[in-house]
């Protein structure tokens, strides 16, 4: 097995190896890409375009079946695990990852590079830094913290662990003891392109919805309102956004409802991208501006109200929507869409919805 080991589970991680491995060439020589298989047909059907690019890069990959039955799961898990025991560097893309963090102590490895995964990664940093144990953003309130912060945090702190870096695109600064590497979206800018501008506004969209987060018809509704007022005519669908949804939103809106075959980053390089990018608050809204700075495409975010957030939510979700939301415009100097204006309330439906509470938020998706 080679000396470095990429571990990725979507089609952004593995985008964001193949951006680590072009700007590392040295380090990224004896790299090998261990893709554990997502289940849903759009996010494979985007991995494998993404190993055709792998392998155009002349880098090896190998896939596993990690979430096939029973016996077909323990074998690979089995097979993948010697690969993680003999590697010296590991490239991980999602640490939240139940199944990465089964795998991580058979390793040994005395490097760590961290890919980004996405706004996730802001989340990720802060659990870290605060020696916090690994709970996604959206699944509730943290839990008192054991000592040591959790499993990840004590194998990161291994004293036989020589460095840990951030590959990432996001503002953040580095935990006790990491460095922070920029992502800049190198190999996409200069792989695809130029830019070819169409008339008018895309919408990218979001999996809120698919997330718990977000009230469907909220959604739908804003979304209309959103086409109609920015005269939207193509929706580019998040590879998790269910079939009823988007049959929704186009039989309302008229919209051409689009499924990307590769990220939106490498979408709006590789196909016509609308002149204005519209999108709720998501990691398009931190890469998209990067990867099409010095075209006139514009990405503008959309707001939301708090009223379109699902009454299950914890408010540490509704935080980090915000933050990320704040740290896209400040650091991208983004265009705001507010919301549309409230209509007066429904008694049946705001009884039925439960309270809402805080200001008027943003969204990630």
């Amino acid at each position: 097995m080679s000396d470095t080991l990429a571990l990725v589970e979507s089609p952004a991680q593995l985008l964001n190896v193949l951006e680590w491995a072009y700007v590392h060439p040295g380090e990224a020589a004896s790299l090998t890409i261990a893709v554990l298989q997502p289940v849903d047909p759009r996010s494979r059907a985007q991995v494998r375009r993404l190993c055709r690019f792998a392998s155009q890069s002349k880098l090896v990959w190998r896939r596993y079946e990690v979430r096939a039955g029973y016996l077909g799961r323990a074998g690979e898990l089995v097979r993948l695990g010697r690969a993680v025991a003999s590697a010296r560097r590991l490239v991980i893309g999602d640490l939240f990852s139940r199944t990465i963090q089964l795998l991580l102590p058979r390793s040994k490895a005395r490097e760590v590079v961290v890919v980004d995964d996405g706004t996730a990664t802001t989340e990720l940093v802060s659990l870290l830094t605060y020696g916090r144990q690994l709970t996604r953003w959206h699944q509730g309130e943290l839990k008192p913290s054991a000592k040591g912060g959790g499993p990840v945090n004590r194998w990161l702190a291994r004293e036989d662990l020589e460095r840990t870096t951030f590959f990432t695109c996001m503002p953040v600064a580095a935990p006790p003891g990491t460095e922070v590497r920029p992502n800049d979206y190198a190999w996409s800018r200069a792989t695809f392109g130029p830019v070819r501008v169409r008339s008018g506004a895309d919408l990218a969209g979001s999996s809120l919805v698919e997330t718990g987060v977000i009230d469907e018809d909220r959604y739908v509704d804003a979304v209309g309102w959103i086409a109609r007022s920015r005269a939207a005519g193509r929706y580019l669908a998040h590879r998790r956004e269910s079939r009823p949804k988007l049959e929704r939103i186009a039989g309302l809106t008229g919209m051409e409802i689009v499924h990307p075959d590769l990220p939106l980053e490498l979408t709006a390089l590789t196909e016509p991208i609308g002149e204005s990018v519209l999108t709720f608050a998501s990691t398009v809204a931190y890469t998209l501006p990067i990867v099409l700075g010095g075209s006139p495409v514009r990405v503008e975010l959309c707001e939301i109200d708090d009223a379109w957030i699902t009454p299950d939510t914890a408010e540490r979700s509704v935080d980090f929507l915000r933050r990320i939301s704040a740290l896209a415009v400040d650091r991208h100097q983004l265009s705001r869409i507010p919301p549309q204006a409230r209509r007066r309330p429904d008694p049946v439906r705001s009884a039925a919805s439960g309270p809402v509470t805080g200001p008027s938020c943003p969204s990630a998706g």
